[in-house]
């Protein structure tokens, strides 16, 4: 089995933290995404939400301004087009390179056609001296339903050069419950259709965060999976929390013996309680993701389990 490339979600929120992130995993030639979006909210407190995503600005400039980021491939997941915070976004990024050119790409949320791409790309271009990627986030059923077509458009600009889908936010609006994880024949479901449309357009398909927690056998079935049933020979993957046993490769690998989701009413009225009760018992006030012993809950399954529950 390949090594996989890792692509490691860092929160803009405690930016001056990161440089000691950096060095701890520098070694591992990992590429990073300053996320600028989904861990930089606060879902009851608008106010809070404004101040977080203007701290992340202010990070993002922090980290350009001390050189913290050199040598080190990073992206930068903005927030969506049809936010308020995102014109904000693109004007730091503009201002960050005017004078450097050392962003990989930007990734951009809720990707539903090829305009938003080319909008994004067009607004930064003439600031950018050197080509960047846009990598497009299919996060929506309908961003699903137009992928081929968006990337049969990219086919002269070639602005494309990864897909990463958003296994959280798309669960959000196709209004799963539960929402699938990586030992259901429903999560691979998804992964296929998304990945052999990139594959077929030669692009590279980046995988959605692995949600569990203490739980290597399945990350390293899952990374099997990939390459033997889906035909993807180099893995990219992204992650929220990262360790030792996500880096290196065991000797043998357990396979995760896959079963549908549960249609039992009283298991998801469970289940959705229990995300909540963790979701809330975890989460730090500038946060808006928990991390239990098990899993990382983001703030789509939250809204999800009260949205089931009501």
């Amino acid at each position: 089995m390949k090594q996989p490339n890792l692509f490691l979600y860092i929160c803009l929120v405690r930016y001056k933290a990161i440089n000691l992130i950096l060095k701890k995993f520098k070694k591992y030639n990992i590429s990073i995404i300053l996320d600028m979006e989904d861990s930089a909210q606060d879902l009851f407190d608008k106010q809070n939400n404004k101040n977080l995503k203007k701290i992340s600005r202010e990070g993002l400039k922090y980290l350009y301004d001390k050189n913290i980021l050199d040598n080190t491939e990073t992206f930068v997941r903005i927030n969506s087009q049809m936010s308020e915070f995102y014109q904000q976004d693109v004007q730091t990024i503009s201002s960050i390179l005017e004078k450097k050119s050392s962003i990989a790409g930007i990734f951009l949320p809720k990707v539903e056609n090829y305009n938003q791409i080319k909008d994004c790309y067009d607004q930064i271009l003439n600031l950018k001296k050197n080509k960047f990627t846009i990598v497009p986030m299919i996060e929506t059923k309908k961003g699903l339903k137009n992928l081929d077509k968006i990337l049969l458009q990219d086919k002269f600009n070639d602005i494309i050069k990864y897909v990463h889908y958003g296994h959280y936010d798309f669960c959000l609006d196709a209004n799963f419950w539960p929402f699938p994880e990586p030992y259901h024949f429903e999560y691979w479901k998804i992964i296929e259709e998304i990945s052999k449309c990139v594959i077929k357009h030669k692009k590279k398909y980046i995988h959605t965060p692995f949600p569990l927690i203490e739980t290597e056998s399945i990350y390293w079935s899952s990374i099997d999976y990939m390459q033997k049933n889906l035909s993807i020979d180099q893995i990219n993957l992204s992650l929220v929390n990262i360790d030792l046993n996500y880096i290196n490769q065991p000797n043998e690998i357990k396979l995760t013996k896959l079963k549908s989701i549960s249609n039992d009413s009283h298991y998801k009225t469970v289940f959705a309680k229990k995300i909540i009760n963790e979701y809330l018992s975890n989460k730090s006030k500038n946060k808006s993701f928990s991390l239990s012993r098990k899993r990382f809950i983001p703030p789509h399954l939250y809204l999800a389990a009260k949205k089931y529950l009501s």
